[in-house]
């Protein structure tokens, strides 16, 4: 088996800092260096203690993932960079930090969308795995988390189209705001997660957004309201006891997650998703194996700091079996395979650097800037 190129990967794209080190589409480390307890008295990240959490934190990182997998800056080909979305200010750190290593060592630098590392992070291996190449397009990527929520059509790596995003807030923030709001401090979305599970279904019941518009988007700032005066009137009832508060996680994620099948349901069910074209309720609902066109996707893509909530993985792979008993054709759900790799880190800029590094497609140092605000 052939030594593929090393990649040195760094994201600071918000509040974690994270390096790894990448061989192909193998993970050889990921080292992420969290910032919670520094933001979680302001319920949020604070972007200038971000950015020098960062400038503390980025280097102790990249020398870590460096020995934890047993190379040095002389093995590596290439060094990765997040160059957006994200924080403008922590952005900055890890790009400058990038350039003057590849300064210093004379390296190639490879710009990073992030966007695009969650759509493909299902796709990494562990160090121990050896890769397979198989027919897998197009796929379906559907990045779930803090800051996005998109379904994204995968022609090939490297040639993306969106087909569905959120008009307003993303998931995450829904979920992580009203975990806030039910005081469970910061980040909110992974013990919601946890007090959902002792929830009682169909106490509290929030209607599914966007059910009426006939596309692929998606919206969440509805039940953010919602959910903020149903716990504004429990509060002056004093009836916001720990159980109601169990049923209120169990709720607003159910919301959250059925919307997103909804949407999924509709684009697996499209004639051709490609073209936006939506498929009718009528349609949906006499679907029958006489009448039911399979879809052209071939694997659905779970991405995001969302993809690591089991309850989400189990709403889609739900869909898939119904999807399944009607066309009889079965799709598969492939999500990261560490938790790890769902929320921000490093090892997911390095996969998507290695294919980018298979196309000669490298940074000019010039040109490499902050865009906090990039689309895929």
């Amino acid at each position: 088996m052939l030594s593929l190129p090393k990649i040195l990967a760094i994201d600071t794209s918000c509040d974690d800092s994270s390096a790894a080190v990448v061989s192909g589409v193998n993970i050889l480390s990921n080292i992420v260096s969290s910032q919670h307890q520094i933001h979680k008295k302001y319920g949020g990240v604070f972007p200038t203690l971000a950015k020098q959490a960062h400038r503390e934190n980025l280097a102790p990182a990249i020398a870590m993932a460096l020995q934890q997998a047993k190379t040095s800056l002389d093995e590596i080909t290439a060094i990765a960079v997040t160059v957006g979305p994200g924080l403008a200010p922590a952005l900055e750190v890890g790009i400058n930090h990038a350039k003057e290593l590849a300064l210093k060592h004379h390296k190639k630098i490879i710009a990073v969308n992030h966007i695009e590392a969650h759509a493909l992070s299902p796709l990494a291996l562990s160090a121990k795995k050896e890769a397979q190449i198989i027919d897998i397009f197009p796929s379906l990527a559907v990045v779930i988390s803090g800051g996005h929520s998109e379904f994204i059509l995968v022609e090939k790596i490297g040639q993306y189209q969106k087909i569905g995003q959120t008009i307003d807030d993303a998931a995450g923030e829904c979920l992580d705001k009203v975990g806030r709001l039910l005081n469970l401090g910061y980040p909110a979305g992974p013990l919601l997660e946890k007090f959902a599970k002792k929830g009682k279904l169909g106490r509290f019941i929030f209607p599914k957004a966007m059910t009426g518009r006939a596309d692929f988007d998606l919206s969440f700032s509805g039940l953010k309201t919602a959910a903020r005066n149903l716990i504004t009137q429990l509060e002056e009832k004093g009836a916001l006891d720990q159980q109601s508060t169990y049923d209120l996680a169990l709720a607003i994620q159910t919301a959250v997650f059925e919307q997103i099948s909804y949407k999924l349901e509709r684009i697996l069910f499209s004639p051709d998703p490609s073209k936006k074209i939506y498929p009718s309720r009528g349609y949906l609902r006499h679907l029958s194996s006489v009448n039911a066109q399979t879809s052209p996707i071939k694997e659905i893509w779970l991405g995001g700091g969302v993809a690591a909530n089991i309850a989400l993985r189990q709403e889609i792979r739900k869909l898939l079996n119904r999807y399944q008993k009607i066309t009889g054709e079965k799709l598969k759900l492939k999500v990261p395979y560490s938790k790890r790799l769902c929320g921000d880190n490093a090892a997911m800029i390095g996969l998507v650097a290695n294919f980018k590094l298979q196309r000669g497609e490298f940074a000019k140092e010039s040109d490499l800037d902050r865009q906090p605000n990039l689309k895929i």
